[in-house]
């Protein structure tokens, strides 16, 4: 027994759809999208389960307008991984985003940037091998 990996991981915002969108242009896919109903958690009726994926698999996201634990939108930072950080940041930067400039490190290359409720996304460059 024992934990095997990390499955999901909720990052509060403020509108599912902004967000969305947002993570679509990382690359992340739909996984599950549907109004959540007062006999699963949290009960209050109406609100949404909008889980995605990244494209190689790990751990989901799920994109939650509710309160989780007391985290704020905002407040939430991942980190993802990519095989060429400097190409991957021109292609968002081409498809409107915002990334930071990338940075070199002794450990690999990454830049930062923030969904359009200010969690922070870090985008790392897998080492070869």
């Amino acid at each position: 027994m024992g934990i095997s990996h990390i499955t999901l991981i909720t990052i509060p915002v403020t509108d599912q759809d902004k967000a969305k969108d947002f993570y679509e242009k990382l690359g992340f896919t739909v996984t599950n999208d549907h109004e959540m109903t007062p006999d699963e958690m949290p009960p209050e009726p109406g609100l949404r389960w909008l889980q995605l994926a990244a494209p190689n698999g790990g751990a989901t996201i799920v994109l939650a307008t509710w309160g989780v634990g007391g985290l704020r939108p905002g407040a939430q930072h991942i980190s993802v991984a990519c095989t060429d950080a400097k190409e991957l940041h021109g292609e968002l930067t081409e498809k409107g985003l915002e990334p930071s400039p990338p940075f070199e490190a002794p450990w690999g290359a990454f830049f930062s940037m923030e969904d359009p409720d200010g969690n922070g996304v870090m985008i790392v460059e897998e080492p070869a091998g």
